[in-house]
């Protein structure tokens, strides 16, 4: 609008009629000057205007441009591929961040919640092994160490007071049995059995002869006793009697009679013989003992074994005194214990249990401290019933296991597999039949358990022999497996043996 007004006063200023020349020309050239000045500006500024506008449309068509050609058929598709490969290599990403996110949460919730279950099942556990089920409360380390003084005490004393006579050497007891291993079947009075070695006199010596007799069971021995001969020229620069050819002259010099007139039947250690002269000697010798001024000592009835008990008033205890000859230079001895009613007074049984003794603090030294196998040991043996089986085949079975189980699992977190491992064994037996004896046989025991040539290289016996003989007997056996298995569940359902 303004340049309308500019362009009609400058027509004007021209066409209108001269005025006189001076002042007046003067000041119409300076308005007309003006005039034209300010049209000119406004031109400048239009023609920037018409420039702006110009540059912005040739602008927008420079991008329609770019856009139209990128956008032409033979282009589109290639730059939608690489858009829709771009998109679904980042949307694969994505998800897989948020799957490992979610995963990485998920494992350790599940730790967390095993953890929590671990936790749980341990305490559930040990309620069930220390508080649920009641265990025999005696401390068995204490009694064998008491049990052990007492034996060895009496043993010093007799010592001195048998010498200068020719009755057997009574040598170091060694404990042996479940109290030494560390268990115990049952809540009543504790056995701890002990036996004591005996090595012949002066001028006597040991024979270990093999009883032939097959109907008898196990390994058994008899003990022959010889003079020994001391003949001066045998024994040279020796001035000595000799016990095998000038035996009267020895027993009326010594006034002592030799072991073949005292202890023997027919040139044969007795046992019950042997057994009768260390309990009177227990008895005799009691009063000197340190033990006698707080324990009050009971000789119980035995034929083949000295019985103690022993009582202050608070405690009582019981001491099992077994008597034996030790096999060349190793763990097995054959020793006086009892193995039926027809076991003759001459006859010396054959024992492994020194040497199983030996394996289970082997065993206590490899497994970890707080091992389950004595749990589970005694908890078989607890609800054992006497008719089922002997406790001996149980453990047998753990034996067996620790010998082949990789000790790290004996971990009280495993207690009822392995509480489970043992009935199967167990079953399996029953049904073969079969069971082999750990000890003989055995060429991989370890190193410090020590085993004679014949024992070692023997063949295992079956401690189910009898059931493959007596099919009686062997229904029996399998109803009495059901029948621990039933007694085991409530033990586990009601904490009591």
């Amino acid at each position: 609008m303004d340049s309308w007004v500019l362009w009609l006063l400058f027509l004007l200023s021209v066409v209108q009629y001269p005025q006189p020349m001076g002042d007046v020309l003067d000041e119409v050239m300076r308005l007309q000057m003006e005039l034209c000045a300010k049209f000119q500006e406004q031109e400048r500024i239009w023609l920037e205007w018409e420039v702006e506008q110009l540059v912005l449309m040739q602008s927008g068509a420079s991008w329609r441009d770019l856009l139209w050609s990128a956008l032409q058929p033979w282009q589109v598709w290639p730059f939608a591929g690489l858009l829709v490969l771009f998109l679904a290599v980042w949307f694969m990403w994505r998800k897989r961040s948020c799957e490992a996110e979610i995963s990485g949460e998920e494992e350790k919730e599940k730790k967390k919640e095993e953890e929590e279950e671990d936790e749980t099942w341990a305490y559930d556990l040990r309620w069930l092994l220390e508080e649920r089920i009641q265990w025999p409360v005696q401390d068995l380390q204490t009694g064998c160490n008491r049990t052990m003084a007492l034996i060895n005490n009496f043993t010093t004393v007799l010592r001195r007071s048998l010498s200068g006579t020719f009755y057997p050497v009574l040598q170091e007891a060694i404990g042996f049995g479940s109290a030494f291993e560390g268990w115990t079947a049952r809540e009543e009075e504790i056995v701890y059995q002990v036996l004591v070695p005996l090595t012949p006199p002066l001028g006597h010596i040991f024979h270990l002869e093999r009883d032939t007799d097959q109907q008898k069971p196990g390994r058994n021995f008899r003990v022959r006793v010889e003079l020994e001969c001391r003949c001066p020229r045998e024994y040279q620069g020796m001035n000595m009697l000799c016990f095998q050819h000038h035996p009267d002259v020895i027993r009326r010099r010594t006034r002592q009679p030799n072991l073949l007139d005292s202890l023997c039947t027919d040139s044969y250690l007795n046992v019950k013989k042997t057994v009768h002269w260390f309990c009177a000697l227990v008895g005799a010798t009691w009063r000197r003992l340190p033990q006698s001024r707080s324990w009050h000592l009971v000789l119980l009835p035995s034929k083949r074994s000295c019985n103690l008990r022993l009582t202050n008033g608070q405690e009582t205890f019981q001491v099992k005194v077994l008597f034996g000859m030790q096999r060349h230079i190793s763990d097995i001895f054959i020793s006086s214990r009892y193995r039926g009613a027809q076991t003759p007074s001459t006859m010396w049984p054959e024992t492994y249990a020194v040497a199983e003794t030996k394996f289970f603090r082997h065993m206590a030294r490899q497994v970890p401290q707080d091992s389950s196998h004595l749990k589970c040991l005694q908890l078989l043996a607890c609800v054992l019933a006497r008719k089922d089986f002997s406790i001996h085949s149980i453990k047998t079975i753990i034996m067996h296991l620790l010998h082949t189980v990789p000790v790290s699992q004996w971990h009280r977190r495993h207690f009822l597999l392995q509480l489970s491992d043992a009935l199967e064994h167990l079953r399996l037996s029953l049904e073969k039949k079969h069971l082999e004896h750990f000890i003989v046989g055995n060429q991989r025991l370890p190193e410090e358990i020590r085993l004679p040539p014949d024992v070692q290289r023997a063949k295992p016996p079956n401690l189910f022999h009898g059931l493959a003989q007596d099919p009686a007997a062997h229904s029996q056996a399998m109803q009495a497996y059901l029948d621990l298995r039933h007694r085991l569940a409530r033990v586990l359902a009601y904490g009591h043996c």
